[in-house]
């Protein structure tokens, strides 16, 4: 009687942690279905903007599209912007990185709206890039100023005259 009360107690227990077992196997496979829902997504979205970067050769300077699996996977626009499926597996959410802060650029379930939220940053960084290389530098001379000239010269002129001296003296041809 006792053999198969203890017989009983541990198929019990081997019938829940299967029973565990099975639930947790169902919620690792349930994110990871959600996971690869976040990164479809990611991707189409990525193969409608394609197009948009590979048309421009400014553009294809300084974009790459870049989809990084993980965990939320993540769809890089350039070295600041990104893509993310948050707060659900149904939402863009465009961000872009600061200094010191993040910025939520789009947020939207509409793939065509966070499509268009993306080009639109992507012809601010060109127009910012090309802002850029038109500003001047800072005006650098090639040339030197005549006072620097005159210096040069006469210091010269003093160091060869003391170098004459000195080995006149070591050389005996001069006497105190």
């Amino acid at each position: 009687m006792v053999k198969s009360a203890v017989r009983q107690d541990r198929d019990g227990l081997a019938d829940a942690l299967r029973e565990a077992r099975l639930a947790e196997a169902a919620h690792f496979e349930a994110a990871l279905d959600l996971r690869d829902s976040k990164t479809l997504r990611l991707q189409i979205l990525k193969d409608e903007l394609v197009p948009t970067v590979q048309s421009s050769p400014e553009a294809r300077d300084l974009f790459d599209l870049s989809l990084l699996p993980g965990d939320p996977p993540k769809l890089w626009v350039d070295l600041t912007a990104y893509v993310v499926m948050e707060p659900d597996h149904r939402t863009y959410r465009v961000l872009q990185d600061r200094q010191d802060s993040r910025d939520i650029l789009f947020e939207g379930r509409d793939r065509d709206e966070a499509a268009a939220a993306i080009r639109r940053h992507m012809a601010h960084r060109l127009v910012a890039r090309e802002r850029q290389f038109a500003t001047p530098g800072p005006v650098s001379s090639t040339g030197y100023s005549s006072a620097t000239l005159i210096l040069a010269w006469v210091s010269g002129f003093a160091f060869g005259a003391l170098a004459l001296v000195a080995a006149a003296l070591y050389f005996g041809l001069l006497k105190y």
